[in-house]
């Protein structure tokens, strides 16, 4: 039988149902609480037979002790007074009931389920909710759009041509399907379900039946052929197969994006989202030539600090300027990083109207904050920081912000968005801000390391100049948010692309305009 040693599960706090899957560290520690549960349901099912067992030679005892009258080899008595009247089967019966029926009642008082429930009790809030399954159902649905998944690989445990060591069955293939189809991913729905169809025949309708998926294959067939037939809205902007199902049965292959990509400020919303995509497919969106004026290069910047380990740099964009730090941190620090971050994890929020934040499905990570005095090694970071961009990372001064540290779970995702807080809010809305804030001045660069190597997805990538960065244990992607001129620089609009395999931890330093005068100085052209 399979055992698992018994592994200490450790509690985060969770700030709302729902999160589990949006953390690979809150996933891991679910993990192990499962292998508790199993352990504990191993422990349960040994109890229990050995109670079986007690049960059985109880009945065993007794029909040996009349088994001549049960096979009537002796007359079987009618009130039972010559078997009592027999001196043996009266022991037997008097140590039947005296002793034999003791181990009985000793194993009707215990209560072998209590274990299992105390462990569920204790680990209450680790326990996945309902929301966490539709999380995580959308992770691969989002999984699967972006970077195209073949559905029968995926449904036969494999992505991105790594096997996963497990497949889905019908069943799971048919409730991502349902997901998709709640989400308005009709065509995608539609590919999940014909997968599940296919798995339902080669299970036998084991874990879920043909006739069950067909009901709401037809009904997803339905809805994506009703688009068409409305004139009040666009089909392009929907997901669909580009004609309707019913006069074409031929769904196999949705359709393909556009091999034109258009770069620059002035591209649409759909525009933006199929770069972003593209990117995080590992697409090239620029040309040979605009690529070769990229260089990496050595840079110690005149710093003492950096003369005997200087700066290696990989230029990613050159406008706006995006550059990747190779190896500014060991292994052995980032993981000190994940370690300190890790009990303070929680789900991760964006900012919504009159200076509220929420939880949004546009950014699926949760993550901890942790100042330069909450750890002696934040505050060696914290001059790194400062050394390698040139900028003044004083929290207590509010030249910057304490470090968000990130952890994206299952297809953790944040949709391309900018960094600056303050540029491009009207004047309502800037009613709301602190006065701290606005004191501080807004984000003007962003450095974020990368503290886990990603195996598939994961990118960084900045859909208005085409341009993407790839994790790498200890390196940071910096850029400037705003120009010179303190407004904002559109163009640095940029996207953490789906995590397909693997766990990732970034460590974001968020630096402000405060302190930075003489650091960062205006340029002669006024629109710089």
């Amino acid at each position: 039988m399979l055992r698992w040693i018994v592994v200490t599960v450790a509690v985060m706090t969770i700030g709302a149902q729902g999160d589990i899957f949006s953390s690979t560290a809150h996933l891991q520690n679910l993990l192990h609480l499962e292998r508790h549960l199993v352990t504990t349901l191993h422990d349960y099912v040994d109890r229990t037979e050995d109670k079986l067992n007690q049960v059985k030679r109880y009945l065993n005892l007794f029909y040996d002790s009349y088994q001549e009258v049960l096979e009537q080899k002796l007359p079987v008595p009618a009130d039972g007074d010559e078997m009592v009247a027999n001196p043996l089967q009266a022991f037997q019966l008097v140590r039947r009931l005296s002793v034999d029926w003791d181990f009985i009642k000793g194993a009707m008082r215990t209560d072998d389920w209590l274990p299992i429930r105390k462990l569920v009790s204790d680990y209450r809030q680790l326990m996945p909710s309902k929301d966490d399954l539709q999380g995580a159902a959308l992770a691969l649905v989002r999984l699967q759009d972006t970077y195209r998944l073949n559905m029968t690989d995926v449904a036969r445990g494999e992505i991105l041509g790594m096997p996963q060591g497990t497949s889905l069955t019908a069943r799971d293939l048919l409730f991502l399907g349902k997901q998709s189809f709640t989400a308005g991913y009709y065509a995608h729905a539609i590919s999940w379900l014909e997968e599940a169809i296919k798995k339902a025949h080669l299970e036998g309708n084991r874990t879920a039946s043909v006739a069950e998926i067909n009901a709401f294959y037809i009904s997803a067939v339905d809805m994506h052929d009703r688009l068409f037939e409305r004139t009040d809205l666009d089909v392009k902007d929907y997901d669909t197969f580009g004609h309707p199902m019913k006069s074409n049965r031929s769904s196999a292959i949705l359709l393909g994006r556009r091999n034109v990509f258009r770069l620059g400020n002035d591209i649409t919303p759909q525009e933006e989202q199929e770069n972003y995509m593209a990117l995080c497919r590992g697409e090239r969106l620029v040309s040979v030539a605009q690529e070769s004026q990229l260089v990496c290069r050595f840079d110690n910047k005149g710093h003492p600090y950096l003369l005997l380990r200087p700066l290696r740099i990989e230029e990613r964009s050159l406008e706006p300027y995006v550059v990747m730090y190779h190896d500014l941190l060991t292994e052995t620090q980032t993981e000190l990083l994940k370690q300190i971050a890790e009990p303070r994890l929680a789900r991760s929020m964006v900012q919504a109207g009159k200076g509220s934040e929420v939880v949004s499905v546009s950014r699926t990570s949760q993550n901890a904050w942790v100042g330069p005095n909450d750890h002696p090694l934040m505050a060696k970071i914290y001059k790194l920081v400062e050394f390698t961009t040139g900028l003044s990372t004083d929290v207590d001064k509010e030249h910057a912000e304490i470090v968000q540290i990130a952890n994206y779970g299952m297809g953790g995702h944040y949709t391309p968005h900018h960094d600056y807080l303050l540029v491009d809010k009207d004047p309502e809305e800037m009613k709301y801000v602190h006065p701290k804030e606005i004191e501080a001045g807004d984000r003007t660069a962003t450095l974020m390391f990368y503290l886990t190597d990603v195996t598939r997805g994961g990118a960084t990538v900045f859909p208005r100049v085409g341009a993407g960065v790839w994790p790498r244990r200890g390196s940071a992607v910096f850029w400037y948010n705003l120009k010179q001129n303190g407004k904002e620089n559109p163009l640095t609009l940029h996207g953490a692309c789906p995590v397909a395999i693997g766990s990732k931890w970034v460590a974001n330093f968020w630096i402000r305009e405060k302190g930075q005068l003489f650091r960062r100085r205006c340029a002669l052209d006024p629109e710089l």
